[in-house]
C-alpha cells in the first residue's frame, strides 16, 4: 500500500509541475500574448514483442496496449497508458521453464529531444526519451525452477507493486492526424517479486543481479484527435512536440511582412489614396464614395457629377441627363373622359334566375314543430328577401329524420312548413298569398341517417314554381304534440 500511494504522488506531482510550466506570468503593467497554439490529443495503440531478461533466457513473447499524450510545451509532453504481456523463459541446460502474464498501468514524462531545432514547421522525425512510474501486477507459472521453500513447480502471483520504466523512440510523421513509432521500454517492479518475473530467485547464488526486467520493444500507431478551439474558433495544431516552437512567432511575422508600405500617393485627387481607390482615375470633381467610386445616390445609371437631378423620385425613367421622366398629374377632364369611355362599354350582369338563390334552412328539435330561438334570426333573412323581391313566392318545405312511421311523419313535416309559414306572416307581416306549403316526410333526407338526425328535421325555403300551391294536409293522427308511443312499424 505504501509503494502504491507514493507512485501516484509522484505522477501527480509530475504532471502539475509539468502543466504549471506552460504558464507564464504576464509582465507587470501588460497583457502577455502567448505563441503557443492549442494543441491536439494523441491516442496510440502498441503491438510489441516483450521478453524478460532475468536468471533465465528471455524468449519474444506478445504484448499490446493503449495509450494518451498530451503536450505541456514544445517539449515535454505526458503519455498514460496500460499493458498487457505474456512471456516465456527457458534454460535448457538445466530443463527450466517459465511462463509469465502481466498487466500494468503507467504515466510517463517524454522528452522529445530533437524539438529544439526551429528550422522546419513540423518534424518528420521525432528523438523522444521516456521514463516514469506506474503500477504493475503480474502471474508466473514455472516448471523445474527452485523456489525458497523447496518447491520446483508452481505458480507465483504478484501483489499489485509499482514499477518504474524508462526507454527511447523515434516517431515518424505520416500525416497531420497519423504518425508511427517505434520504442523501446525497459519496465521493473518493486518490492519482493522484483526477481521472480521469470519465476526463478537468486537466493544462495550470485546467478544475475537481483532485479528481473521486462523489455518492451514494440511498434505505436498514434492518432491525433481534436477540433477547434473553443477559445478562438481555430483549428488546433499538431501535438506540440511535432511543431516548431516558433511556427505562430514567424506566422505573426510574416504577416507583418506581407503588410503593404503606406503610400499617400491619390493620382485622381479624390480624396481616397490609391492603396484602397477601387478607381483611380474618377473624373475630376466626381463625388465619390470610402471606395473612390464615382457615386450615383438615385441609382439611375447616371453618376452624381454629370446627373442634372441626382436625387431623382424612384419609379421613373430617367434621360441621359439624369432627370426622371415623370407624366403630367391628371385633370378632371382626363377623369371625365376616362369614365365616359368605360361606362360606353359597360354591361350590365345577367341578373341570376331566381331559382338559384341560396335561402336557409331552419332545425326543429325531435318530434316538434315549435321554432326555436336560434332560427329567428333566419326567418328574418328569409322575410327580407320576399319584402325586398315583392314578385318573388316563396315555397316552404317540412322534412323529418326516421324515426317514426312515414304517416306520422308525413303528418309533422306539414306541420313544421305551416309553423314556419305562420310566424313569417304573423311576425314579418308577409302576405300569406306569397307562401306556398310543401311537405316531403322523411323520404329526402340531407344526411342519410337512419332513425334521429337534427340535419333532416328541417324546414326548406326555395322559389315557387309558377303556378304552384299549398300541398294537401296527408293522412294520419296529430303529430309533434307530447310524447309519441310505439315504434317505427306501427307507428305512432
Amino acid at each position: 500500500m505504501t509503494v502504491r500511494n507514493f507512485v501516484l504522488a509522484v505522477l501527480f506531482i509530475s504532471a502539475t509541475f509539468g502543466l504549471s510550466a506552460q504558464d507564464a506570468a504576464a509582465p507587470a503593467g501588460g497583457t502577455y500574448r502567448s505563441f503557443t497554439p492549442a494543441d491536439q490529443w494523441e491516442l496510440g495503440v502498441h503491438l510489441g514483442v516483450p521478453f524478460i531478461a532475468g536468471d533465465l533466457d528471455g524468449k519474444l513473447g506478445f504484448g499490446g496496449g493503449l495509450h494518451v499524450r498530451k503536450a505541456l510545451d514544445h517539449i515535454f509532453s505526458i503519455r498514460v497508458g496500460g499493458l498487457y504481456a505474456q512471456t516465456k523463459s527457458e534454460d535448457t541446460d538445466n530443463n527450466r521453464s517459465s511462463e509469465m502474464s502481466w498487466f500494468s498501468g503507467s504515466g510517463q514524462l517524454v522528452v522529445t529531444v530533437n524539438n529544439f531545432r526551429f528550422n522546419k514547421p513540423y518534424r518528420k522525425l521525432a528523438v523522444n526519451l521516456f521514463g516514469g512510474l506506474g503500477v504493475s501486477k503480474f502471474t508466473t507459472d514455472y516448471d523445474n525452477v527452485l523456489q525458497e521453500d523447496g518447491s520446483l513447480k508452481g505458480s507465483y502471483e504478484s501483489d499489485l507493486s509499482g514499477q518504474f520504466e524508462f526507454g527511447v523512440g523515434l516517431g515518424f510523421r505520416v500525416n497531420p492526424k497519423f504518425n508511427i513509432g517505434l520504442e523501446y521500454t525497459a519496465i521493473s517492479v518493486f518490492g519482493e517479486g522484483a526477481d521472480l518475473l521469470d519465476g526463478s530467485n537468486n537466493f544462495g547464488r550470485d546467478v544475475t543481479t537481483f532485479r528481473d526486467f521486462l523489455h518492451y520493444p514494440h511498434l505505436t500507431l498514434n492518432f491525433n484527435l481534436g477540433g477547434n478551439d473553443k477559445a478562438t474558433g481555430a483549428k488546433k495544431s499538431e501535438p506540440l512536440y511535432w511543431a516548431n516552437p516558433m511556427s505562430t512567432v514567424s506566422d505573426a511575422i510574416a504577416a507583418l511582412e506581407a503588410r503593404p508600405v503606406y503610400d499617400p500617393t491619390d493620382t485622381d485627387s479624390d480624396g481616397i489614396i490609391d492603396m484602397i481607390d477601387q478607381e483611380k482615375e474618377s473624373p475630376a470633381g466626381a463625388r465619390v464614395d470610402t471606395r473612390g467610386v464615382k457615386l450615383d445616390s438615385d441609382m439611375d445609371k447616371v453618376d452624381d457629377y454629370k446627373d442634372k437631378e441626382p436625387f431623382s423620385p424612384p419609379g421613373y425613367p430617367v434621360d441621359a441627363n439624369g432627370v426622371a421622366q415623370v407624366p403630367k398629374p391628371i385633370t378632371e377632364a382626363d377623369v371625365n373622359r376616362i369614365v365616359d369611355a368605360k361606362l360606353a362599354n359597360f354591361k350590365l350582369p345577367v341578373q341570376q334566375g331566381l331559382s338559384d338563390w341560396f335561402l336557409p334552412i331552419i332545425n326543429f328539435n325531435m318530434n316538434s314543430y315549435n321554432i326555436n330561438y336560434s332560427e329567428y334570426e333566419k326567418l328574418y333573412q328569409v322575410a327580407q328577401v320576399l319584402k325586398n323581391n315583392p314578385e318573388v313566392r316563396i315555397a316552404v318545405t317540412g322534412h323529418t329524420d326516421q324515426t317514426g312511421s312515414e304517416r306520422y311523419n308525413n303528418v309533422l313535416s306539414y306541420n313544421r312548413a305551416m309553423a314556419a309559414i305562420e310566424f313569417l306572416v304573423n311576425q314579418h307581416g308577409v302576405a300569406r298569398t306569397r307562401l306556398v306549403l310543401d311537405w316531403a316526410g322523411e323520404a329526402t333526407a340531407m344526411v342519410p341517417v337512419a332513425g334521429s338526425s337534427q340535419l333532416n328535421r328541417r324546414a326548406e325555403f326555395r322559389v315557387a314554381k309558377a303556378g304552384e300551391t299549398d300541398k294537401a294536409r296527408p293522412e294520419g293522427p296529430e303529430a309533434g304534440k307530447g310524447r309519441f308511443m310505439g315504434n317505427k312499424a306501427s307507428g305512432f
